[in-house]
Protein backbone atom coordinates (compact mmCIF):
# COMPACT_ATOMS: atom_id res chain seq x y z
CA UNK A 1 0.00 0.00 0.00
CA UNK A 2 1.57 3.30 -0.73
CA UNK A 3 2.16 6.11 1.75
CA UNK A 4 3.27 8.91 2.31
CA UNK A 5 5.10 8.64 5.34
CA UNK A 6 9.28 8.73 5.81
CA UNK A 7 11.14 8.01 8.92
CA UNK A 8 14.34 8.21 10.06
CA UNK A 9 16.21 6.67 12.76
CA UNK A 10 19.99 7.64 14.31
CA UNK A 11 21.95 4.22 14.44
CA UNK A 12 23.41 5.33 17.87
CA UNK A 13 19.70 5.24 19.55
CA UNK A 14 17.68 3.66 17.06
CA UNK A 15 14.67 5.35 17.36
CA UNK A 16 12.28 6.52 14.61
CA UNK A 17 11.49 9.77 14.09
CA UNK A 18 8.66 10.74 11.91
CA UNK A 19 9.18 13.15 8.99
CA UNK A 20 5.98 15.09 7.55
CA UNK A 21 3.61 13.43 4.88
CA UNK A 22 4.79 13.71 1.51
CA UNK A 23 2.55 15.19 -1.14
CA UNK A 24 1.90 12.34 -3.10
CA UNK A 25 1.41 8.66 -1.92
CA UNK A 26 4.32 5.76 -3.46
CA UNK A 27 5.24 2.85 -2.23
CA UNK A 28 8.98 1.03 -3.52
CA UNK A 29 10.25 4.67 -3.50
CA UNK A 30 14.00 5.03 -3.71
CA UNK A 31 15.33 7.70 -1.04
CA UNK A 32 18.83 9.44 -0.82
CA UNK A 33 20.52 11.78 1.52
CA UNK A 34 22.42 14.54 0.37
CA UNK A 35 23.73 17.72 2.13
CA UNK A 36 20.35 17.94 4.33
CA UNK A 37 18.12 17.00 1.82
CA UNK A 38 15.77 13.75 1.76
CA UNK A 39 15.08 12.78 -1.76
CA UNK A 40 12.85 10.36 -2.54
CA UNK A 41 12.44 9.38 -6.02
CA UNK A 42 9.94 7.52 -8.13
CA UNK A 43 8.53 4.18 -6.66
CA UNK A 44 4.87 3.31 -7.46
CA UNK A 45 1.36 4.78 -7.02
CA UNK A 46 -1.81 3.47 -5.51
CA UNK A 47 -2.51 2.49 -8.72
CA UNK A 48 0.76 0.36 -9.40
CA UNK A 49 2.23 2.46 -12.05
CA UNK A 50 5.87 3.85 -11.97
CA UNK A 51 6.39 7.34 -10.88
CA UNK A 52 8.60 9.96 -12.42
CA UNK A 53 7.74 12.35 -9.66
CA UNK A 54 10.34 13.37 -7.00
CA UNK A 55 9.91 15.31 -3.86
CA UNK A 56 12.81 16.48 -1.75
CA UNK A 57 13.00 17.05 2.01
CA UNK A 58 14.49 20.02 3.69
CA UNK A 59 15.12 18.11 7.36
CA UNK A 60 16.15 21.22 9.22
CA UNK A 61 12.94 22.82 7.96
CA UNK A 62 11.04 19.65 7.41
CA UNK A 63 9.27 20.80 4.67
CA UNK A 64 8.57 19.07 1.57
CA UNK A 65 9.42 20.27 -2.46
CA UNK A 66 8.86 19.17 -6.03
CA UNK A 67 11.98 18.67 -8.08
CA UNK A 68 11.66 18.09 -12.21
CA UNK A 69 10.44 14.73 -12.78
CA UNK A 70 13.02 11.53 -13.62
CA UNK A 71 13.22 11.25 -17.04
CA UNK A 72 12.63 7.10 -16.67
CA UNK A 73 9.10 6.63 -14.34
CA UNK A 74 10.45 3.80 -11.94
CA UNK A 75 10.24 1.95 -8.58
CA UNK A 76 12.40 -0.48 -6.98
CA UNK A 77 15.65 1.57 -8.18
CA UNK A 78 18.75 2.73 -6.36
CA UNK A 79 19.99 5.87 -5.53
CA UNK A 80 23.57 7.17 -4.39
CA UNK A 81 25.16 11.02 -3.87
CA UNK A 82 28.33 11.11 -5.81
CA UNK A 83 30.14 14.30 -5.79
CA UNK A 84 27.42 16.86 -5.07
CA UNK A 85 25.10 14.83 -7.76
CA UNK A 86 22.37 12.55 -7.07
CA UNK A 87 22.44 9.22 -9.22
CA UNK A 88 19.53 7.15 -9.57
CA UNK A 89 19.99 3.76 -11.27
CA UNK A 90 17.78 0.53 -12.43
CA UNK A 91 14.71 -0.50 -11.13
CA UNK A 92 11.49 -2.02 -13.08
CA UNK A 93 8.84 0.33 -15.58
CA UNK A 94 5.04 -0.27 -15.94
CA UNK A 95 5.64 -4.13 -17.02
CA UNK A 96 7.78 -4.98 -14.31
CA UNK A 97 10.51 -5.16 -16.41
CA UNK A 98 14.28 -4.23 -14.92
CA UNK A 99 15.52 -1.07 -16.17
CA UNK A 100 18.79 -0.47 -17.23
CA UNK A 101 18.72 3.66 -17.48
CA UNK A 102 20.85 5.60 -15.18
CA UNK A 103 20.20 9.02 -14.14
CA UNK A 104 21.98 12.19 -12.45
CA UNK A 105 20.64 14.94 -11.05
CA UNK A 106 22.31 18.41 -10.85
CA UNK A 107 20.99 20.02 -7.58
CA UNK A 108 22.75 23.43 -8.96
CA UNK A 109 21.08 23.46 -12.16
CA UNK A 110 18.04 21.84 -11.19
CA UNK A 111 17.69 19.15 -14.02
CA UNK A 112 18.35 15.31 -14.97
CA UNK A 113 21.41 14.18 -17.24
CA UNK A 114 20.39 10.45 -18.81
CA UNK A 115 23.88 8.42 -18.29
CA UNK A 116 25.84 5.68 -19.67
CA UNK A 117 23.22 2.74 -19.05
CA UNK A 118 23.76 -0.21 -16.27
CA UNK A 119 25.31 -3.58 -18.32
CA UNK A 120 21.96 -5.09 -17.43
CA UNK A 121 18.30 -4.01 -16.76
CA UNK A 122 18.68 -4.37 -12.99
CA UNK A 123 16.01 -3.99 -9.78
CA UNK A 124 16.46 -4.67 -6.15
CA UNK A 125 20.02 -2.82 -6.36
CA UNK A 126 21.84 -1.49 -3.76
CA UNK A 127 24.35 1.22 -4.06
CA UNK A 128 27.36 1.81 -1.87
CA UNK A 129 29.52 5.38 -2.14
CA UNK A 130 32.78 5.00 -0.69
CA UNK A 131 34.73 7.99 0.50
CA UNK A 132 34.07 11.14 -1.46
CA UNK A 133 35.60 10.09 -4.74
CA UNK A 134 33.97 9.00 -7.57
CA UNK A 135 33.47 5.45 -6.76
CA UNK A 136 30.57 3.18 -6.25
CA UNK A 137 29.90 -0.40 -6.11
CA UNK A 138 26.42 -1.98 -7.21
CA UNK A 139 25.40 -4.93 -6.25
CA UNK A 140 22.08 -6.10 -8.10
CA UNK A 141 19.69 -8.71 -8.16
CA UNK A 142 19.19 -9.79 -12.05
CA UNK A 143 16.40 -12.10 -13.29
CA UNK A 144 15.58 -13.79 -17.25
CA UNK A 145 12.70 -14.52 -17.62
CA UNK A 146 12.14 -17.32 -20.32
CA UNK A 147 9.23 -17.21 -22.30
CA UNK A 148 7.59 -20.04 -24.20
Amino acid sequence: MPVQEMAVSPVKSLYWEQFPPMTQRRVYCTPVYHEGLLYVLGGCSETGAPLDSVEVLDVESQTWSQLPPLPTARAGASAVALGGQVMVLGGMNQQQTPLPSVEMYHPDEGKWETKASLGQPSMGVTTVERGKKWEYMVVALFFKADVG
